[in-house]
């Protein structure tokens, strides 16, 4: 009798959901939704305000090479075409909300995690359709809350780092989660001595610790993935923590003691947080969004034109 399930994990797998740098097995690539023809059907359907095209280049000290594209309403198999032999990544950002095959896929893995973890009790999740070409790559940064990325077609190579003080400081953070700043951070190649490397083939999906910091490189082939984000009531006070800290050192001027998450003094700060945005007082600082710098170009060999 064939499995039905998605997630053949072993013990070792669930023992280290969310806790440590982790590859575990899915079945979700053999999915016939991931076909060059079901994939150009969807960007066809898809609302191109939710395909994000981004470009880069090939030095991973160069974050300034991370550009968006702007919004293209080329034919999803020209796109598709573009994306394999060029230099692109687009992202197509909560495509759980606007297909329903992607929708019940996200709800059985859940579902699935939810059966084999212990405790796990997601409030909420998100989807983000990755598709990238063969050498593209994505800079050093790290995410507000949990995700998990599931590797479907071609090779890449994430590198984490430890989240500790060395690799994003706590001023860094503070202003990501509170969302002052977009997710990329000061890079050092000398980290890269520190970091847990995770190959990823189809059928294989990476985890690590909330917040931690990490860079994609892919290794060969047009890579599909997908990308879940998900909040739990740990992650949640965690992000309402080091946004109480961030208001602490950016309207009061005190720098945070400690980023303790459990207890009588982070419950009044996180209270306190909750009130101040609630009648208006405490906003994030000002975030600048990145401005649309080039036109996916169906007659560039790298897909990218001018704006």
């Amino acid at each position: 009798m064939t499995d039905p399930h998605l997630l053949p994990w072993s013990f070792d797998d669930i023992a280290a959901f969310g806790s440590r740098p982790h590859l575990a097995p899915h079945r979700l690539h053999e999915q016939p939704m991931f076909t060059d023809d079901a994939l150009a059907d969807l960007l066809d359907r898809l609302p191109r305000s939710i395909v994000h095209p981004y470009t880069m280049g090939d030095d991973p000290m160069r974050l300034a090479d991370w550009r968006r594209g702007a919004e293209t309403d080329l034919p999803g198999k020209e796109l598709l075409e573009i994306v394999e032999r060029g230099h692109l990544w687009l992202n197509l950002v909560g495509i759980d909300g606007y297909d329903g095959d992607v929708a019940r896929q996200v709800d059985e893995l859940y579902g699935e995690i939810r059966e084999l973890v212990p405790g796990f009790a997601p409030i909420r999740t998100s989807a983000t359709l990755i598709l990238s070409s063969p050498s593209a790559m994505v800079y050093y940064h790290a995410d507000n809350q949990p995700n998990l990325l599931w590797h479907i077609r071609g090779r890449k190579r994430a590198y984490v780092y430890p989240c500790a003080e060395r690799f994003v400081s706590g001023v860094n953070l503070e202003r990501l989660v509170a969302g002052e700043t977009d997710e990329e951070l000061p890079f050092d190649l000398g980290y890269d001595a520190h970091a847990a490397v995770l190959d990823l083939e189809p059928g294989q999906v990476a985890w690590w610790p909330q917040n931690s910091p990490h860079r994609v490189e892919n290794l060969g082939g047009m890579n599909v993935s997908l990308s879940t984000e998900h909040w739990t009531a740990e992650s949640a006070r965690r992000e309402h923590l080091w946004t109480a800290n961030y208001y602490l050192r950016s309207r009061l001027g005190r720098a945070p003691r400690s980023t303790r998450e459990r207890g009588l003094v982070p419950a009044a700060k996180v209270a306190a947080m909750r009130l101040g945005r609630r009648v208006g007082m405490l906003t994030p600082g000002p975030r600048q969004g990145v401005r649309p710098s080039f036109t996916v170009d169906p007659d560039a060999p790298s897909g990218v034109g001018p704006a």
